[in-house]
């Protein structure tokens, strides 16, 4: 969610004109990024090393999706004044809602595809080898169900129980859930919309307390995807309405306070406390960074960093075909080198992974997430201006080479 990274295209009139890129945000996705990558390359780590032997640091890394999703809520409310108190119209709804279709699912479908297409060509190999052709269709949760569920982004909403196909897809099902009650929140009255967001938080509440008692992971129950992306969405939500506590801070006090919630943070993840210690730690990590303020955002403002956070929605989505490959192979007997048998070689392959992901990412960024990011929104927004359809979403036509004009001259912000 990632979009969840992450950026994301600021193309219709909704959104609030006075924004701007929150550059700590952007680095601390991408950081987030690396750690959810870094989890799920472990398993390479040899037994002699592993982390989980001294550490709950990398165990507990799932947290960071629920980073990702607590990021969202609040940028996703920054960006479109959630606190305005006109709702807005529909057709200003839809222009929301195909930016956010436009920015997620573009790089889902062509990953979805690459992991078909992968899939199919080991299926292909094995019956060339005069093997069984199987491993397309054959996996319970690699089922033609699911590959339609995938497509239409529904496959994390409580219809089954793991992860399927390109695995990290999960969490933007997750968050286009979150996207839609976001737009019917946009749809609503001053009033209403609080009491929505009053009913919200109740149920983040409610799902948070029946972890905290049962003492299970937030991650423990795949069918509740939805309901822990829109528990922790909310948390963002509710953050940008408090945003003005920390506007009053001194940025040595700023300063004070993310060193501390970084120490605390890192002590809780080390010591597998308790998640919902961690996520709110994590959401007072994103309220005290909001206005780049003090020496962390300094810190997290350096330019690979924040490129990194550019890239880290491509890295989040094709890390893992690069882990499933990667598995496929008997590396050490291939390359002659001891890359699983000894812990400097298995670090070592960690590294070449991720410097394989790396260039990758940087090419699906520039060559599939923003040509197609704009090409959707272009199309979806000639559609919704439609003569036919312009009635009946509330909104008087305009002039289309001045509507294109406003799409390219469209500014980015992290998700």
């Amino acid at each position: 969610m990632p979009t969840a990274g992450n950026l994301y295209w600021k193309d219709n009139t909704m959104a609030h004109s006075n924004t701007h890129e929150i550059r700590s945000h952007t680095s601390l996705r991408g950081l987030a990024a690396l750690m959810v990558v870094l989890v799920h390359f472990q398993s390479f780590v040899h037994p002699s090393i592993h982390p989980d032997e001294t550490t709950f640091f990398f165990y507990k890394g799932y947290l960071w999706v629920d980073f990702f999703f607590i990021l969202s809520g609040f940028v996703m409310s920054y960006v479109y004044n959630i606190e305005h108190p006109v709702r807005h119209t529909i057709h200003d709804t839809f222009q929301y809602l195909i930016a956010r279709i436009a920015r997620i699912y573009p790089l889902h479908f062509v990953s979805l595809i690459a992991t078909l297409s992968l899939f199919t060509f080991i299926a292909s190999l094995n019956w060339f080898m005069g093997k069984t052709f199987c491993c397309v269709l054959d996996d319970p949760l690699r089922t033609f169900e699911s590959l339609v569920a995938n497509l239409f982004l529904v496959h994390a909403w409580g219809m089954f129980e793991s992860f399927t196909w390109n695995y990290p897809s999960w969490s933007l099902s997750a968050e286009f859930f979150c996207y839609l009650i976001f737009a019917t929140l946009l749809a609503m009255e001053s009033e209403n919309r609080k009491l929505t967001l009053l009913a919200l938080s109740c149920t983040a509440l409610f799902f948070y307390c029946l972890h905290f008692a049962t003492n299970s992971d937030i991650d423990t129950h795949f069918e509740l995807s939805a309901i822990r992306a829109v528990s922790a969405f909310t948390i963002g939500i509710l953050l940008f309405s408090w945003r003005k506590v920390v506007s009053d801070f001194s940025d040595r006090y700023i300063t004070a306070i993310q060193i501390t919630i970084c120490g605390a943070l890192l002590f809780s993840l080390h010591f597998g406390i308790t998640d919902i210690l961690s996520i709110l730690l994590m959401a007072v990590l994103v309220l005290v960074t909001w206005e780049d303020r003090g020496y962390l955002c300094s810190c997290l403002n350096i330019r690979p960093l924040h490129t990194i956070g550019l890239l880290s929605f491509s890295i989040y989505m094709w890390h893992y075909l690069f882990k499933f490959i990667a598995q496929q192979a008997d590396w050490e007997n291939f390359l002659e080198l001891p890359v699983q048998s000894s812990p400097t070689g298995s670090l070592l392959f960690i590294i070449c992974l991720i410097s394989l992901v790396i260039p990758v990412a940087l090419w699906s960024h520039y060559v599939v997430e923003i040509p197609a990011r704009r090409w959707v929104s272009l199309k979806l927004n000639q559609w919704l201006d439609s003569p036919s359809l312009s009635p009946a979403t509330g909104r008087i036509m305009f002039d289309s080479g001045q509507f294109k004009r406003k799409i390219y001259q469209s500014r980015l912000f992290v998700k």
